[in-house]
């Protein structure tokens, strides 16, 4: 005989009593917590005592006649669960792929943003490498997790969202990356990557490319405490990878390429002026001019950010404040972005019920440089940068190329042109929980949000783009704004109970809507008198047939969610998962559609048979399901008119048809399956988690070009399939334990391989379209990944020539486009992270490596700036191995055609290179302490880190990058202090 009761004193219903070891011996508590047992063995036995969401517990039973027990909430790390955003799950019963990282993990790594951090911990995760954009702080990055799903190239340009970007969830809100991006790291409490079917179920036909489900720190009871944490860094530009002539090697190279000689005759007066032109550019370097210009855009900044967060209160209400600022400002002059934002937690709790509500705020302003970078890397050294008197003269040479001046781009660079951005948004979220009988959940959400975006861009008068304009063409103000309003919410029904002493049962039915209304207007007016106002109303007005856009558009979903879970003895699980989603982004006559997923574990470790002491966990996983992409325009199944007052008549204006709508447009869908193992030893020393998933995207949706007579350029339709497989693990081997020290090596590794299936000859135009530019096809069996090319043998050293080999293996010295094979991949064979961490008391350092092994590169430093230098490019600088590596007479060796060949070099499996990258990723090392001396100043507890983030790169290929906009390494420190 005996009750169980809560933390309140109130009995609990439906807990589960029984004898250790006898497992037929037990029973559950009645409506008021009480239980009786019967027929105990004799002797000394052990009493269990559970529930779920209950911690365990044991009690010794030596033949006393009644007993009290109270059962406390469970107390779960990150480690014991899995976090989705809508629904918390056990990680022992768990099906799915998931990885959980804290936010202190993310800040052994580095302190700048979540996703930097994040792509060094989690192996399916990548971030592209932006060759354009390099290190500018407003480029946000193009994401994947398990490679791409949908289409991209040219053709994912025409959706408004990137395709292939999985879904945010911060604090079960569905958010954007830029939000992500925006928020402060030392607010983040843990970071969940949901990556297969089973996982990512709930969401349905959003989940295709994964989730990062992002939890903030959320207050806690107690008395007041506050927290202030500060990152500081210093970052610097990273032009390792430029390679470009000095004055005297580029002078010698345009001799030999031609430039200073005349196609008539060799006394010609043409030929007089190129001879006084060379000899003055060579008097010039032999005076020392050498112009280094890759610096003068350039500069070492000093970045900061700070967070202050108050949180306390008592079992029943606890309330958290926190604001926090950040100052980014970019390697480029004129480039930054600072952050300011705010929040307010409140929880309230009432017996059963409890009430939560999370307030957030933030101000992003921003600012583009000038100019792009690529002006002064294309600038010859042996221009003089500036006059004798110190001015910056506009013009370098008054030389034209193609009827245009050489400018300076330095005084470009110093022309007043602004780009700026001011972006705002407000959220909301309130959550209602009650909880009933025990195992009986609702819980509901409701969140709003606005962000209001406004980009100016001013163009000075005095730039040369407005020589020779008229008076009132000089200059050009334009102004763009965006604003998004939406709403969302959600409703969840949960039961959750233990049968017995061996099965685990729960499900869960929810309900949910959103609505997205965005509205953009902008305009541009041109004619000013100066730079002092750069305001419209100093402007001469619209040009001629210009006038102000606007747009409206609406995007709405709702979904049904149904999952269940069991488990038996902790051994084997099942998870069942279906959702019937709305969306108005497809077509009328499929708006709805369903999304399914099952999951399957078995935890070997747990069997009565398996005696394997040395091993503490084995779980073998199975996954399969068919999730969602809804990354795509708001109207792209419907049909759109465009008004047009030029024609009107007695019923009004006219309306053109913009787009014909796909009624039938179906969803696309990934037929997802996944099969995992998890596996931990020697208590916990060795930790392995291995997955390989394949993936089946049918159907596909693309943009298809239509001839003029159609009446519109392009229709989205249903096409073709991709398939998608490969597998990431995870391995962390702790070398040496002791009670104040540890030494761990950990590895994290990858592979991704696609394929187009079903697709015929339907986007054979894009194929035609590229073949001159665009390395990518679209084939049945072709790759997003794949690089095509006519296949080269070299230079003939003989005439200097390009060789190439037919499909039939014929050698030849003419380029035929239908010759063209796949010569290489992007995606690598294998890549991730080779890592070292070490603890010792208080202290810990970590080491991260990138390896990316056996992919492929198209080399377009070589293409563009070695080979391919037409007479106009001679004008620029150029890769130094242009002068030293290409042909200049018969019996030459060389890798590149003749130095005096400027004819157009097309794309060939010459310059596609093996390439191969080491990246010292990250170095971190830090100290905790709670010395007497600062508790004496009030301060609780201090900790500092100093981090190095990408300060080595190694690869195979000597490629330039950060062409717009230069690439950087960083050195910074974080401190955190709790008062």
């Amino acid at each position: 005989m005996g009750v169980v009761k809560d933390e309140a004193g109130k009995g609990l219903p439906g807990a589960v009593v029984y004898v250790k070891d006898h497992e037929t011996i037990g029973t559950e508590t009645d409506k008021y917590g009480n239980f009786s047992l019967q027929n105990i063995p004799e002797g000394n036995q052990t009493i269990i005592f559970s529930m779920l969401g209950m911690e365990e517990v044991q009690i010794a039973y030596t033949g006393q006649e009644s007993t009290v027990v109270t059962l406390k909430e469970e107390a779960a790390t990150l480690n014991d669960v899995v976090v989705t955003g809508i629904i918390t799950r056990h990680r022992n019963s768990f099906t799915g792929s998931a990885s959980t990282f804290s936010g202190q993990e993310l800040k052994i790594i580095g302190n700048s943003n979540i996703l930097q951090s994040l792509k060094t911990l989690e192996p399916s995760m990548n971030i592209v490498e932006n060759n354009l954009r390099g290190a500018d702080p407003n480029t946000m990055p193009d994401l994947e997790i398990r490679g791409k799903t949908s289409i991209v190239g040219e053709i994912s340009s025409d959706y408004e969202n990137v395709p292939n970007q999985p879904l945010f969830i911060l604090d079960g809100m569905e958010v954007t990356i830029e939000t992500i991006m925006n928020l402060n790291i030392d607010r983040v409490k843990s970071v969940t990557v949901l990556k297969d079917a089973a996982s990512t179920a709930i969401y349905g036909s959003k989940a295709a490319n994964g989730v990062i489900v992002v939890e903030t720190i959320p207050p806690e009871p107690g008395q007041l405490r506050v927290s202030y944490s500060g990152n500081f860094g210093v970052q610097f530009p990273d032009l390792s990878d430029y390679n470009l002539m000095n004055a005297e090697e580029k002078l010698t190279f345009e001799r030999l390429a031609g430039r200073y000689t005349s196609d008539n005759e060799a006394e010609s007066p043409e030929q007089d002026a190129l001879d006084a032109l060379y000899y003055s550019r060579l008097k010039a370097v032999r005076q020392g001019v050498d112009s280094y210009w890759l610096a003068e855009p350039l500069r070492t900044v000093f970045n900061h950010s700070h967070n202050l967060y108050i949180d306390g209160g008592d079992q029943n209400m606890q309330y958290g404040i926190g604001v926090n600022y950040g100052n980014e400002k970019g390697v480029m002059k004129g480039s930054d972005r600072d952050i300011v934002g705010g929040n307010i937690q409140v929880r309230y709790r009432k017996g059963s019920f409890t009430f939560a509500n999370n307030f957030n705020m933030s101000l992003v302003n921003s600012a583009t440089e000038p100019v792009s970078f690529s002006l002064f890397a294309n600038a010859n050294p042996y221009y003089r940068k500036r006059n004798p008197d110190g001015s910056v003269p506009l013009l370098l040479e008054d030389i034209d190329i193609a009827g245009q001046s050489i400018y300076n781009p330095l005084a470009l660079f110093n022309i007043p042109n602004t780009n700026k951005t001011n972006d705002l948004t407000f959220s909301d979220q309130i959550d209602l929980t009650w909880r009933f009988w025990n195992a009986f959940t609702i819980k509901g959400t409701f969140g709003i949000s606005n962000n209001s975006s406004e980009t100016e861009a001013f163009q000075s008068p005095d730039h040369p783009d407005f020589i020779g304009s008229l008076a009132d063409k000089k200059g050009l103000y334009t102004t763009s704004k965006t604003n998004n309003f939406s709403y969302n919410g959600r409703i969840v029904f949960s039961y959750g109970k233990l049968f017995g002493a061996h099965h685990n049962f729960s499900a869960n039915a929810a309900w949910d809507f959103s609505n997205k209304d965005t509205k953009r207007g902008g305009y541009s007016v041109s004619g000013f008198v100066g730079n002092q106002h750069q305001n419209p109303e100093f402007s001469a007005g619209f040009n001629q047939g210009d006038k102000p856009e606007y747009s409206t558009t609406r995007a709405r979903s709702t979904g049904f969610l149904f999952s269940a879970n069991y488990a038996f003895k902790s051994r084997y699980m099942l998870d069942l998962n279906y959702r019937l989603d709305g969306s108005s982004v497809f077509g009328a006559q499929r708006m709805f559609t369903g999304t399914w997923s099952a999951g399957v574990a078995w935890d070997i470790s747990n069997e009565a048979w398996f005696k394997v002491k040395w091993i503490d966990f084995f779980k073998l996983r199975y996954s399969i399901g068919n999730p969602g992409n809804q990354n795509f325009d708001a109207y792209m199944s419907s049909g759109i008119y465009e008004y047009n007052p030029d024609y009107t008549n007695i019923f009004g204006e006219s309306a053109i048809i913009q787009k014909v709508a796909n009624r039938n447009l179906a969803w696309q869908k990934t037929l997802d399956q996944n099969w995992g193992l998890d596996f931990t030893a020697w208590d916990d020393r060795i930790r392995l988690g291995v997955d390989y998933y394949y993936k089946n995207t049918d159907p596909l949706l693309v943009s298809i070009s239509l001839p003029p007579s159609a009446g519109q350029t392009r229709i989205y339709t249903n096409l073709g399939g991709q398939i998608s497989q490969g597998f990431s693990g995870t391995l962390n081997i702790v070398v040496l334990r002791t009670q104040t020290m540890r030494l761990g090596v950990n590895f994290t590794f990858a592979q991704n391989r696609s394929k187009y299936v079903n697709i015929g000859d339907s986007l054979e135009f894009m194929n035609e379209k590229g073949s001159a530019s665009v390395l990518r096809r679209y084939y049945d069996g072709a790759s997003p990944d794949d690089i095509w090319a006519v296949r080269s043998l070299g230079i003939d050293p003989a005439t200097g020539r390009e060789v190439f080999l037919t499909k039939e293996g014929e050698y030849t010295f003419q380029y035929d486009a239908d010759d063209e094979v796949k010569v290489g991949s992007t995606a690598p064979d294998l890549e991730g992270i080779i890592g070292i961490s070490f603890y010792w008391g208080q202290f810990s350092a970590a080491i991260n490596c990138r390896y990316e092994l056996g992919g492929q590169i198209f080399a377009s430093a070589l293409y563009e700036k070695v080979e391919n230098i037409s007479e106009e490019e001679l004008y620029y600088n150029v890769d130094r191995r242009a002068l030293y590596d290409r042909w200049q007479k018969p019996g030459d060796n060389a890798r590149f055609k003749a130095i005096d060949n400027l004819d157009s070099t097309p794309m060939s499996s010459r310059f596609v290179l093996d390439n191969n990258v080491f990246t010292l990723e990250s170095i971190s090392v830090g100290y905790d302490t709670a010395a007497r001396w600062l508790q004496k100043i009030k301060v609780q507890g201090a900790s500092i880190r100093l981090y190095a983030n990408n300060i080595w790169r190694i690869a195979s290929v000597k490629e330039e990058r950060g062409i717009e906009y230069p690439f950087s390494n960083s050195i910074s420190m974080s401190i955190s202090l709790r008062f």
